[in-house]
């Protein structure tokens, strides 16, 4: 069913929009993924008296050993990377920060930083030169007592899904791309993402192609809220001048739409607002069948390969 296009109200935003996008394959695929993250820590018997020796076969023997321990502590990773920061700066060596991957590797080849890491989780708390210099709200974490990971498993599960809780949103917002991407292939029409020769940013959708777009689809399902939400509007809205500009000197009929839905947008109505404001055309999951006007009234023609309306 062919809808005719036009610029949603904010009410219709508001009263159109999902708060969150119910995909039972990807809750099926998370729940598979945390189960298997929890099978390593399941089989893996702690005992409840450590010491330096279990500290370092752990973090060298156990999937994701590092990570592990760092969530027993109730340190970021941020945070700990901090730390190994200070500890470089006060031995003379530190000339840029070191990423987890390069501190895990660490870890694995080299006996002394692996002791001197193993040292500072189970003692770091008293240890006399970071009392000088690391805050007392850091190093009461350093304090490790057992590699206990869980009391029940249930409790495990919800604690895996916390923490892994970016994988969980990052396949929420793929699912949510790939109903635009079915919406495109039902049309016929041609598509590809990257850098589009009339905007300045790395486009979602540019149709038919990214050499001469005349449909630009930016997208954004946000369950959470961040401060990046206001910086995408501002970026939007650059989008959309450049070809609002474009299309009034050169009399050209291309079009700038943004997709977007999720609880997070509801909470930041503001930021909301701007990307409607700055957009030809408003997009939300329900009412997603309106692209398909949109392509008819600003793609002047498709590729041979697609089917012509």
């Amino acid at each position: 069913m062919n809808v005719v296009p036009r610029k949603l109200t904010f009410e219709e935003v508001i009263k159109t929009s999902v708060v969150f996008y119910n995909d039972e394959d990807v809750e099926k695929r998370y729940d598979k993924f945390i189960h298997e993250k929890a099978r390593d820590i399941i089989a893996y018997k702690a005992r409840d008296q450590i010491n330096t020796k279990d500290v370092i076969r752990f973090l060298r023997e156990q999937p994701d050993g590092l990570k592990r321990i760092l969530t027993l502590l109730y340190l970021s990773e941020e945070k700990f990377k901090r730390i190994i920061t200070l500890l470089r700066k006060l031995e003379g060596e530190f000339d840029r920060e070191w990423t987890l991957t390069k501190i895990e590797k660490e870890i694995k080849g080299d006996d002394e930083f692996a002791r001197k890491i193993a040292g500072l989780f189970t003692v770091g708390k008293n240890d006399r030169r970071l009392i000088k210099y690391l805050p007392r709200f850091y190093r009461e974490r350093l304090n490790l007592k057992s590699l206990r990971e869980y009391a029940r498993e249930e409790e495990l599960i919800i604690r895996l899904k916390e923490k892994y809780s970016g994988t969980y949103f990052n396949w929420k917002g793929d699912a949510v791309e790939d109903l635009i991407k079915r919406k495109l292939d039902s049309i016929g029409v041609s598509y590809a993402s990257g850098s589009a020769s009339i905007v300045e940013v790395t486009v979602d959708w540019a149709i038919p192609n990214l050499e001469d777009p005349y449909v630009i689809v930016m997208s954004s399902y946000q369950e959470t809220t961040s401060s990046g939400q206001t910086v995408k509007a501002r970026d939007m809205l650059k989008c959309y001048e450049a070809i609002q500009h474009r299309n009034i000197q050169r009399g050209e009929n291309r079009a700038f739409v943004n997709f977007v839905d999720g609880g997070g947008w509801l909470a930041r109505q503001r930021d909301l607002r701007r990307l409607l404001d700055g957009c030809h055309y408003f997009l939300n999951i329900n009412n997603l069948k309106m692209l398909e006007g949109i392509i008819k009234n600003h793609v002047p023609k498709f590729s041979r390969q697609t089917r012509l309306f």
